[in-house]
């Protein structure tokens, strides 16, 4: 039988200081996914601009393109979610979209650096 994680992820600008593991040039946005606690969220990145990588980051690591989240008993969880133009040659502006393993999808605004 197969069990879909029914998720709610939200982004907005992201606010106050950075993680620890923040890369200082990066576009920073803050994501939140809510769900049933205890259940675990599979993250990953589309439509990112040539040049530039997406990046989920928390207090330990800075995961490129997708991540794994445990819903806490809280039932939301927040994290750094970074656009980075990695190369010179790269266009000034990158989107993302991400999308959930349940089937979500939310749409990353345009960056520009």
């Amino acid at each position: 039988m197969l069990a879909l994680v029914l998720a709610t992820i939200g982004i907005s600008p992201w606010s106050g200081s950075d993680l620890p593991t923040a890369t200082e040039a990066a576009a920073k946005y803050r994501l939140t996914v809510s769900g049933k606690p205890g259940t675990t969220v599979h993250l990953s990145t589309t439509g990112v601009a040539q040049g530039w990588i997406a990046a989920f980051c928390d207090t330990r690591v800075c995961s490129p393109t997708k991540v794994s989240e445990v819903i806490p008993k809280s039932g939301s969880i927040v994290v750094q979610f970074e656009l980075i133009r990695e190369t010179e040659d790269a266009p000034h502006s990158s989107g993302a979209v991400i999308t959930g393993s349940d089937g979500s999808r939310l749409i990353v605004p345009q960056a520009s650096r």
